[in-house]
């Protein structure tokens, strides 16, 4: 059953990208037979709660308790529906079993690999024999999954290429077919993040590990970034020139709202405004119709026809709870960090800022794709101590 257990968490990726409900099943399916492996083999191993795993809960109370003010009772039950992984992932890292690092980066590797290359014939298909080229880039190369969700998965795929997944073999092919397909996907915040993690990875490896692991490194993270720049800006370099309309939108309040930067700007003065009026929050399932009132007051016709949450995870866990839900978040992201610090660990605190840098410009625990793929990303690399193999 160890086998069965491992392959049903390999199949977590491409269930992922395939939505968020097989997600939840094959999630489901892999719990079970865990339990049953821990039971049956072992069970006089003691089950405990990794460190932490605190924050992740009390985010999750938060969200249960915030339907005690909320207006819109159904939102708050579907919102604990998609948010369900912060209480029942961080209880799972906890049964002891075998590695769960060792299957998520085998499955995150590969089905990035196997998705991504799909994609790019995919867009050569429709490209050369259709004669339509609108699915090199943006929304139209990543399909049903968000360009800034798949390039978050990517970037997190890279940083464990070869150490984790892949061997020496695929860094280099992989590294190329990873950054091309990132810049393709055109999503600044994604594009950003990963240069920034991917010029961060050689100067925390000298620091902490010394030079000798320095040359490889800036090699391949250089390649990685070239690469990268040179794909966005072939497919979008167009989206870029939209963060001018972002400066103009901070310089002032009645300056048009037609892009996806200046939209941002836009909704992070709306909620902004709801949690200095609502200190304790609206409740959880009142976020989006207090802001989209906000955006009808204040005549954000972009932001109320699309009906946009905060994009920024701080201000939807403010909009929602208060600057409880402020202090809650942050706490999530400073146990990651802090420990990934303390425990010298790379790829665990670049993992971190991976999500720092996008729940600054996106709510990324609002959807499977964000949350899910977090709260396993953090069972995989910042679980504290080391696993209790059966």
């Amino acid at each position: 059953m160890q086998r069965a257990e491992s392959w049903v968490w390999r199949m977590v990726m491409p269930a992922l990208l395939l939505g968020g409900v097989v997600a939840g099943w094959v999630l489901l399916v892999a719990v079970l037979i865990r339990l049953w492996n821990w039971r049956s083999v072992a069970p006089d191993i003691r089950w405990s709660l990794p460190g932490g795993a605190g924050p992740w809960l009390a985010y999750y109370a938060l969200q249960l308790i915030g339907g005690l003010w909320s207006a819109n009772v159904e939102a708050w039950a579907f919102s604990l529906e998609v948010k369900a992984s912060l209480l029942f992932l961080p209880l799972v890292a906890g049964i002891p079993g075998r590695s769960l690092g060792r299957d998520f980066w085998w499955s995150v590797g590969w089905g990035l690999t196997v998705f991504l290359s799909w994609r790019l014939v995919h867009a050569a298909w429709h490209h050369v024999v259709l004669g339509d080229p609108g699915f090199w880039t943006y929304a139209g190369f990543s399909g049903d999954v968000h360009p800034t969700y798949l390039s978050l998965h990517a970037a997190v795929a890279w940083l464990g290429l070869s150490k984790q997944w892949g061997g020496a073999k695929a860094l280099w092919p992989l590294t190329i077919l990873i950054a091309l397909c990132i810049g393709l996907m055109g999503s600044k915040a994604g594009i950003l993040a990963a240069m920034i993690v991917a010029l961060a990875e050689p100067v925390l490896k000298s620091i902490w590990r010394g030079l000798r692991d320095l040359v490889r490194t800036k090699e391949v993270s250089l390649a990685f970034c070239a690469v990268l720049a040179a794909s966005a800006v072939w497919s979008s370099g167009d989206r870029f020139g939209e963060m001018a309309t972002a400066a103009e939108a901070i310089r002032s309040k009645s300056a048009p709202v037609a892009s996806s930067s200046a939209g941002r700007v836009a909704v992070w003065r709306s909620s902004l405004d709801v949690l200095l009026t609502h200190p304790l929050g609206v409740g959880t399932g009142d976020v989006t119709d207090e802001l989209t009132a906000v955006y009808e007051q204040g005549g954000i016709d972009y932001a109320r026809d699309r009906k946009l949450n905060p994009h920024n995870q701080w201000l939807q866990a403010g909009v929602a709870f208060g600057w409880a839900g402020v202090l809650a978040f942050s706490l999530i992201l400073w146990s990651w960090l802090g420990m990934a610090w303390r425990r010298r660990s790379v790829i665990g605190f670049l993992c971190g800022t991976l999500f720092l840098l996008h729940a600054a410009v996106e709510s990324v625990l609002e959807v499977q794709r964000g949350v899910v793929f977090l709260l396993w990303l953090w069972m995989a690399v910042v679980e504290e101590g080391p696993r209790q193999p059966v």
